[in-house]
């Protein structure tokens, strides 16, 4: 029987790793598809389309899952994101790319379903680890997609790209249809209401297009100011219709849980900061030597930097699994914290070798992904099973507004004071805007590391999992 716990995690892993593997992809692609569609901003909306539509896909598909099967709603997101793949794959149009990239983002439910399948196959004592061992996922499928991807780049046209990931897809789904247990679901009581169901995907989509457009045109922009406020006042609208149902489709019920929100605080805490590690060292990495805080390395190189703290990363999961289970919730959060505010702390002395950030990239990555282990991992116990994946993709959604604002406010704390080139032709970052920029992040990780404090422990008496209004 321990086998078989470990086929369906394995196979799990190897799904997301696909998943992973085509949402980082297209960043080593980027320089290679700007010369093609020639424009910047163009290329670009093939990294945002994706990231809108996994957004708001994930919050539906995840109840979806707890409904009609996670197994059964996680086999339909991959095949169309291998539609979108293969589109994208065999045409030149830019439009057919940008479509087939869209659906590709489909493959972001995988996280909250896959959740949701540890949970109604494993033993509860087995749930935290294999967790953990799914967040470490994340950067094995990141490390794949920044070397794979960036060798295919350079030694075959840009299509081969999408053809691997159509290939990594499809042998996901294979071995999800093959080898995972199939559960019908907990179907609802009442008739589901499809506009509570489908109103925050317009909401959702509506922020993150008014945040992307803020990197061109700034925030007091009125097409950037009309889009937030439009797609707030939709999901003030979706939630006021949610909490009215006696049976919502979206339960936002369990984001009253003390622990389930107090777990998405931290989640924000960390987008906002330390989820941008690899924005801020590339830059650190690529910044010239006479800045006094740069090595001056290759973009190639500065990617080759953060390998090694990738590898190291999946011990991370596992281990804040394990010391959940051995010691309670709160100690992994708070340890993970510290750890990673101390990176952060330390990297203001700015290192001048690549070993040295070599070495603060890998204590930060080993805290930051402890810490996005134990997250998933207090939502799952405190809100019933049915709802797991509608939890976890509530979170996927958050978190993904939240680090879309952060790489906005990272850029302008970049930007301060910064520095013209010797040519006199670009802006670069000064010391000072990295002093800012790593010491709000130590500041924000301290703060998530402090709000352990705050999470009631199993064994501590409390209110039993927010469940659904009869």
């Amino acid at each position: 029987m321990r086998s078989s716990y470990w086929i369906i995690i394995i196979a799990l892993l190897i799904a997301e790793i696909a998943a992973v593997f085509e949402t980082t992809m297209i960043y080593v692609a980027l320089p290679t598809l700007i010369r093609e569609f020639g424009d910047p901003v163009t290329a670009g909306w093939l990294v945002t389309s994706h990231g809108l539509i996994g957004t708001s896909v994930a919050l539906m598909a995840g109840r979806l899952g707890d409904i009609y099967g996670r197994k059964r709603v996680l086999l339909v997101m991959l095949v169309v994101a291998i539609v979108g793949s293969v589109l994208s794959a065999v045409t030149t149009d830019y439009m057919l790319v940008l479509l087939g990239r869209s659906l590709q983002g489909c493959a972001t439910a995988l996280i909250p379903l896959s959740i949701g399948i540890l949970r109604e196959t494993l033993p509860k004592e087995r749930v935290p680890v294999a967790i953990g061992l799914m967040t470490t996922g994340m950067g094995m499928g990141t490390a794949t997609g920044l070397v794979l991807g960036g060798w295919i780049i350079d030694n075959f046209p840009w299509h081969t790209l999408f053809a691997v990931s159509a290939a990594m897809l499809t042998v996901a789904w294979i071995v999800i249809k093959l080898l995972i247990p199939g559960n019908k679901g907990v179907p609802q009581r009442t008739p589901i209401d499809w506009v509570e169901g489908l109103l925050p995907v317009p909401g959702i989509t509506a922020v993150l297009l008014g945040i992307s457009f803020s990197k061109d045109m700034g925030w007091l922009n009125g097409t950037v100011i009309g889009l937030m406020v439009l797609g707030f006042v939709i999901i003030a609208l979706w939630a006021r219709r949610s909490f009215a149902a006696e049976e919502p489709f979206i339960n936002l019920r369990l984001l009253a849980s003390r622990n389930v929100s107090l777990a998405i605080l931290i989640a924000v805490l960390l987008s906002l900061g330390t989820m941008q590690i690899t924005l801020v060292f590339s830059a650190y990495a690529q910044n010239p030597l006479w800045t006094a805080a740069g090595l001056g390395v290759s973009a190639t190189v500065a990617g080759l930097l953060k390998l090694p703290s990738n590898v190291l990363s999946f011990f991370a999961g596992p281990f804040s699994g394990w010391l959940q289970q051995k010691r309670g919730i709160r100690l992994p959060i708070l340890s993970a914290g510290l750890i990673g505010t101390a990176g952060w702390v330390a990297a203001l002395a700015f290192p001048t070798s690549a070993m040295q950030v070599i070495v603060l990239l890998c204590v930060i990555s080993f805290g930051t992904t402890m810490l996005n282990a134990a997250i998933p991992n207090v939502i799952v116990a405190s809100v019933p099973e049915e709802r797991t994946s509608e939890a976890i993709g509530a979170l996927s959604v958050l978190r993904g507004m939240a680090q879309s604002i952060g790489s906005q406010v990272i850029a302008v704390m970049l930007s301060v004071g910064a520095l013209l080139t010797p040519e006199g032709g670009a802006r670069i970052p000064s010391p000072t805007g990295f002093t800012i920029t790593m010491a709000t992040i130590a500041g924000l990780t301290l703060a998530a590391a402090l709000v352990s404090f705050l999470l009631r422990s199993e064994d501590e008496p409390g209110p039993e999992p927010v469940a659904v209004r009869a």
